[in-house]
């Protein structure tokens, strides 16, 4: 499912596009784990997100999760800051929403309130990295994939591994593997960039024509593309393997899937998905609930600052009508006492002026501190 809903960066350009062209404001977030529609106003895109999974052959049923106004907000938070993920506080979650954003607001679909929101998500998502633990052991689907391929073989020192992709993920896994001190090689369609990649991170790179012989090579591989469909067949594995078999682990770290499901069944191979990956490293197994808890905390203080900031902001107006009228009634009390009084020198009219704003502001605020705190509703307000 999570396949046919996965966006390539042109599909979600051109769907921008349209919702600029129709005047909405919305945001669309498809990662490997992930697909999602984030809008505000009167259009409901939810019957369009449901046609569209009808028209890829995804039959939705329960699988969709909608939420609305601050459950909504919430759980951007929790995804921006890495609590709704595979990997429990993953990383690259962070920079995906960022990119999202950034490419929406170039796009022309974001408004005030989904400025505010965004903004205030990512700066949550970076507190939770560097105010918790589970930002002082950052993980990520990369290091989590390294992690299960030591775990299965006793270690990767010295192991030939090999990595297809040129992508976040791919510099994720090569990061990794290099600290684990594997001989590792990278092949991708674009070899400028494998070449630069991999003189980052101390491997070699390899020619996309060489595939077969570093896939004989390799002990472990790690497919990590851009690509819709899958580039590695079962076949291909079969062959890799060889007429004698030998002990060789492959994880697709893409959605869509790189590597074909079949091969689960090519023998002596080991096949693991992100969905493997998720029950091997359970995002909850091994992380003390403090930390968690820590880590909503953070969240809970970032929403209630966005939560104050949004209520002022739509108090604005009706605090600036307040204002304008609470002058015109200190002008003209004042005017009515001065005229009263008689023949008063400049000193003692200032003095009569003065009063008459003072006592207004008195009254004025907390008339402004209810318009605010009820968000500029004039039916909760108290008049003047």
């Amino acid at each position: 499912m999570r396949e046919r809903l996965a966006f390539t960066p042109a599909e979600v350009a051109a769907w921008l596009q349209g919702q600029a062209a129709a005047g909405s404001t919305a945001l669309l977030l498809s990662t490997c784990n992930r697909c999602e529609i984030y809008w505000t106003g009167d259009l409901d895109l939810e019957a369009w997100f449901r046609d569209l999974a009808l028209g890829r052959g995804a039959d939705l049923g329960e699988a969709v999760l909608r939420l609305d106004g601050h459950e909504a907000v919430r759980h951007l938070f929790e995804v921006t800051a890495g609590l709704d993920s595979q990997i429990l506080g993953e990383t690259e979650v962070l920079g995906q929403v960022r990119r999202a954003y950034d490419v929406a607001r170039a796009a022309g679909t974001t408004n005030r309130v989904i400025d505010s929101i965004l903004s205030a998500a990512l700066v949550a998502g970076r507190r939770v990295r560097r105010e918790t633990v589970l930002g002082r052991h950052p993980a990520s689907v990369s290091s989590a994939a390294v992690d299960v391929a030591a775990s299965v073989s006793g270690g990767l020192a010295g192991a030939r591994a090999l990595v297809i992709g040129a992508g976040e993920v791919a510099e994720g896994v090569l990061k990794a593997l290099h600290q684990k001190t594997a001989a590792t090689a990278l092949v991708n369609r674009r070899p400028d960039r494998a070449a630069a990649l991999a003189s980052a991170w101390g491997a070699v790179s390899g020619a996309w024509d060489e595939l077969d012989a570093l896939l004989a090579a390799a002990g472990f591989v790690f497919v990590a593309t851009a690509a819709d469909r899958p580039v590695i067949s079962a076949a291909r594995l079969a062959e890799a393997m060889g007429p004698a078999g030998r002990d060789f682990a492959i994880f697709d770290l893409s959605v869509p899937r790189n590597v074909e499901p079949s091969a689960r069944a090519v023998p002596g191979l080991r096949l693991f998905d992100l969905d493997d990956l998720q029950r091997l490293r359970c995002p909850v197994e091994g992380f003390a609930s403090p930390a968690i808890d820590h880590a909503r905390n953070v969240l809970d203080q970032e929403l209630e600052r966005l939560d104050t900031a949004l209520r002022a902001r739509t108090a604005a107006p009706r605090l600036a009508e307040l204002h304008r009228m609470a002058a015109r009634l200190a002008e003209e009390e004042a005017g009515a006492a001065l005229a009263q009084l008689g023949d008063l020198g400049e000193r003692e009219q200032r003095v009569v002026r003065e009063m008459a704003e003072r006592l207004v502001r008195r009254v004025l605020y907390p008339v402004s501190r209810t318009v605010r705190e009820a968000g500029g509703k004039p039916e909760t307000a108290p008049g003047p």
